[in-house]
């Protein structure tokens, strides 16, 4: 794989791109712009540009507003303020109304691990995806990045835009075209299907060489939209193998090991093993160290998939 690319920073470009394609973009901060790397939108759109201080819960109802009126508002915040402090209001303003607002959560899952666990985001995909209306997309690289935000411009309704604060290698090539609502089949493999979304795409691709090593051929298949997330496709690579691994920076409860798990027991009546956060609170290092404390890394994806097999 080539040199690992900022996810953010790929997030900021694409950002400045949308606004001069649309003029009807703006972009609106809660006091973390540089964090967010909105900046340089900031600097080209200073008349398209908000920021309203550390009030979260403000971010869905005036971008809700701005929405209703004809603009295409993307808000931005650390993953925790906007998506869970202000859920109600996305669900009341937002959702409801269909708004088309573009929500961005910054350094989500663990990503931003330092800060513990009042700042890490285990349960956004979970809670959001209970809310009508609402899409809910997660790159897994600075290529799917550069793509996913002119879609989500060109999407009409209600989406959230999960981005975890690291660098990470392409997995795709610049001439990659996403599109919502599909998975993407990364490696064939026919005794077992690993569904991973976000940056963890590299570590299922990791589990995928260790496998193949021992005579074991993985399906590995990306999961860039977790809603809508088509159980026709998840049922088509469930049909190629004996079971599912999914992975995910995220409680294993309600994320992509839920909706994983929730079309498996209605269509196909496989074993799915879930590689993610057991149900609980998390602390404070670095977000590599944390995934491997918690069990998201190469050994525990290995023993889960040999319980399947097995």
């Amino acid at each position: 794989m080539n040199a690992p690319i900022d996810i953010t920073a790929a997030y900021g470009k694409a950002l400045v791109e949308a606004g001069r394609a649309n003029p009807n973009v703006v972009v609106i901060d809660s006091d973390i712009a540089d964090s967010c790397m909105t900046e340089a939108f900031r600097a080209e759109f200073p008349a398209r540009t908000f920021d309203l201080g550390i009030a979260e819960q403000s971010l869905p109802t005036i971008s809700a507003g701005l929405a209703l009126m004809g603009k295409i508002p993307i808000y931005n915040s650390f993953s925790p303020f906007a998506a869970l402090r202000a859920v109600d209001m996305i669900r009341q303003s937002i959702a409801y109304n269909k708004a088309n607002v573009k929500i961005v959560g910054h350094a989500a899952g663990q990503s931003m691990g330092y800060t513990g666990p009042s700042h890490h985001t285990l349960e956004d995909i979970a809670t959001l995806r209970a809310i009508p209306n609402l899409t809910i997309l997660n790159p897994c690289d600075a290529v799917e990045v550069s793509q996913m935000v002119p879609a989500m411009i060109a999407y009409d309704g209600p989406i959230y835009l999960r981005l975890v604060r690291a660098a990470v290698p392409d997995v795709h090539t610049p001439g990659y075209r996403f599109a919502i609502g599909r998975t993407e089949v990364l490696r064939e493999g026919t005794d077992i299907s690993i569904f991973v979304t976000g940056d963890l795409v590299v570590l299922a691709l990791e589990v995928y060489e260790s496998l193949r090593a021992v005579g074991i051929a993985a399906q590995v298949v990306s999961v860039p939209t977790l809603k809508p997330l088509t159980p026709e496709e998840i049922i088509c690579h469930g049909k190629k193998t004996a079971g599912a691994l999914t992975i995910e920076d995220h409680n294993i409860l309600g994320g992509l090991g839920g909706a994983v798990c929730e079309i498996y027991a209605e269509h196909l009546s496989k074993p799915v093993r879930r590689v993610g956060i057991s149900d609980t609170f998390t602390e404070s290092d670095e977000g590599p160290v944390l995934r491997k404390a918690y069990g998201i890394n190469l050994e525990m994806a290995i023993q889960k998939v040999r319980e399947i097999l097995n």
